[in-house]
C-alpha cells in the first residue's frame, strides 16, 4: 500500500457525495470482496457529469498503477476537469494522464486569494 490508496478512499468519498450512496454495498466482507473483484457500478454515475465520472473511475482503479500516481498528479488533473465541465466537453483517460506543459497555464495557475475584512471592529469579538 502506498499514497495511491488514499487516492482510491478519496475516490469512494467522492462517489458518496455525487452518487448519493457508496458504490458497494452488503457485509463488511462482500462490500471488501466488491472493492476488491467487483466492476464500479457505472449506472449510479449516469447523471453525473462524465469529466467527474472519469475522475471517479480513475481513483477507483482496482490496479494502483492505473491511478495517479499521487496527489501531486490529481492536482494537475483537477483544472482539465472543471475546464471540461465549464465547456461542457468530454474527456479521456490519456487527457488526465498527460503532464501539462511547463508554459501552460494549467501549470503556472495560482489559487484565487479571498479578501479578508477591511477592517474588524473589536467591539464585535467574543469576550473570554
Amino acid at each position: 500500500m502506498d499514497i495511491r490508496s488514499d487516492l482510491y478512499s478519496l475516490g469512494v468519498i467522492v462517489w458518496q457525495m455525487v452518487a448519493g450512496k457508496a458504490p458497494f454495498r452488503g457485509s463488511p466482507a462482500e462490500v471488501m470482496y466488491q472493492h476488491q473483484h467487483a466492476s464500479l457500478p457505472i449506472e449510479q454515475l449516469k447523471d453525473v457529469p462524465q469529466p467527474v465520472a472519469l475522475l471517479l473511475e480513475m481513483l477507483l482503479q482496482k490496479d494502483p498503477g492505473r491511478r495517479f500516481n499521487g496527489p501531486a498528479d490529481l492536482l494537475k488533473a483537477i483544472p482539465m476537469i472543471t475546464d471540461a465541465l465549464d465547456a461542457p466537453r468530454r474527456i479521456t483517460r490519456q487527457s488526465l494522464r498527460k503532464k501539462p506543459p511547463a508554459d501552460s497555464l494549467v501549470a503556472t495557475r495560482r489559487p484565487r486569494v479571498r479578501p479578508g475584512p477591511k477592517k474588524v471592529s473589536i467591539a464585535r469579538l467574543p469576550i473570554t
